[in-house]
């Protein structure tokens, strides 16, 4: 066109030209995220027809008490037929105990502890807690006597005050600033400028992860349960989240059992048992000195670790 158009209609045709194109150049956006929704809506539906775990013909809740006595016997468990995750589980926990579960990953550690929480049920064997079958025993009455502490707490939007309270909706402000001193919260909430009414994000967005952590921990001190689980609660955390969190542990687990995943083996050496796993089988069981002189599957452990 040099010669032919003059600069004023050329350069409006330059200012045109992306102005027409842009629906074409955004229907790739627009295609991609139309197939991300579908992949979405389709994990949604697949939740929503999964069946529920049948209920149990008799249901059970466990009698008012502190003591917990919980035998494993020949438990067994496969997510697929022919790749068995526990293997003829024999193992047994008291209160009050600090237990320690250690092994390389895919040892069975999470299975286990998702059996306890009753999240899954075992194709054989038997649990038993205080002398009742737990696949008879109610799971929401069963779910009161749990502290669950995931390694990746899932914190919801809304105040520091709710997110806590989560554990316990019908507890005052008092036991809920309770809570959170025991758990060290409170060292980084009285600083904040709304306190425990401080608006957090989805997923903890405004929370630093030893933040979240401590939080998590509160809901655990307000529970009060006389159980709780540990999937690694100091994992990839700085040194100095990981003391306070390892010094509010030291409190939550007075007078309670505790059951820890452990993926650092430096975490457990205070345990009062450590049960290692491998293959989905409990392999080894003692304290940290009596496995050291054993030389057996802990030792080598450490030894790698070192």
């Amino acid at each position: 066109m040099w010669g032919d158009m003059d600069f004023q209609n050329g350069f409006f045709v330059l200012l045109l030209a992306p102005e027409f194109y842009l629906p074409l150049r955004n229907m790739g956006t627009y295609y991609h995220s139309r197939m991300e929704a579908i992949g979405a809506a389709e994990r949604i539906v697949e939740l929503f027809e999964m069946p529920l775990p049948e209920a149990p013909a008799v249901v059970e809740t466990l009698p008012e008490t502190r003591s917990l006595d919980i035998r494993l016997q020949d438990v067994r468990f496969a997510y697929e037929p022919g790749r068995e995750a526990l293997r003829g589980i024999d193992l047994a926990l008291h209160t009050p105990e600090r237990v320690a579960l250690v092994g390389a990953s895919g040892a069975g550690k999470s299975t286990l502890a998702s059996l306890l929480l009753g999240f899954i049920r075992p194709d054989a064997g038997r649990i038993e807690v205080n002398g009742h079958d737990l696949a008879r025993l109610d799971p929401d009455d069963w779910r009161r006597y749990i502290a669950w502490l995931p390694q990746r707490p899932r914190i919801f939007h809304g105040t520091l005050l709710e997110n806590i309270r989560l554990a316990r909706p019908d507890a005052g402000p008092d036991e809920v600033r309770r809570a959170a001193a025991l758990a060290r919260a409170d060292e980084f909430i009285d600083r904040l400028p709304l306190g425990y009414d401080t608006l957090v994000g989805e997923r903890g967005q405004g929370l630093s992860g030893g933040q979240a952590q401590r939080v998590a921990l509160a809901r655990a001190f307000l529970k009060d349960a006389p159980f709780v689980i540990l999937d690694e609660a100091t994992a990839s955390l700085d040194a100095e989240n990981e003391a306070l969190i390892e010094q509010a542990l030291e409190t939550l687990a007075k007078d309670r059992l505790l059951l820890v995943i452990a993926h650092r083996l430096r975490t457990v050496e205070r345990a009062d048992r450590i049960v290692v796993m491998s293959d989905g089988q409990v392999i080894e069981q003692g304290r940290h000195a009596e496995l050291l002189q054993g030389q057996g599957a802990y030792a080598r452990l450490v030894e790698a670790a070192a």
